[in-house]
């Protein structure tokens, strides 16, 4: 029978399949059944060796997520359920994903769902579905209201 692993090589293995923000390796090891003080070493050493950032986690989600065309909403929640903290979120959205971005995104949605209707003039159950799912992938209802009222006057 084979020895259960140290929380240090379960957290190796772990964070070789994927990254982790620190709470979100935490909950992992914890759920393997470590205890606190084994879990708190482990995750001190490996963020002294590097391998544990979750400002770089942060970083590499924001642009992942935005070149998946996710809105700023979507991302933050993404980071807030990792457990990266509030005051990175904010300071690496604001520097990865500027608002003119995300308008630009919100807009190629926007013409997608035009493509699809090939020249014709949308239905009022097709707007407000179009309104919805914009809406619940997290982009502000201002800039989705601006997208239908540019889209009435042309």
């Amino acid at each position: 029978m084979s020895e259960r692993p140290t929380p240090m090589e379960q957290a190796l293995v772990l964070l070789s399949r994927r990254d982790y923000t620190c709470q979100g390796l935490t909950a992992a090891l914890a759920k393997k059944g470590y205890t606190e003080t084994e879990i708190r070493m482990a995750v001190e050493k490996l963020m002294d060796w590097g391998y544990l950032n979750d400002r770089a986690y942060a970083v590499a989600e924001i642009d992942r997520l935005k070149q998946d065309g996710r809105s700023r909403a979507y991302i933050r929640h993404r980071l807030e359920v990792a457990g990266v903290a509030p005051a990175i979120i904010d300071e690496e959205i604001d520097k990865g994903y500027p608002q003119e971005e995300e308008e630009k995104i919100l807009h190629a949605w926007w013409r997608k769902f035009r493509e699809r209707l090939e020249g014709r003039a949308p239905t009022g159950r097709e707007r407000l579905k179009w309104a919805r799912r914009l809406l619940s992938a997290g982009f502000p209802s201002e800039s989705v209201e601006a997208c239908f009222e540019k889209d009435q006057d042309s």
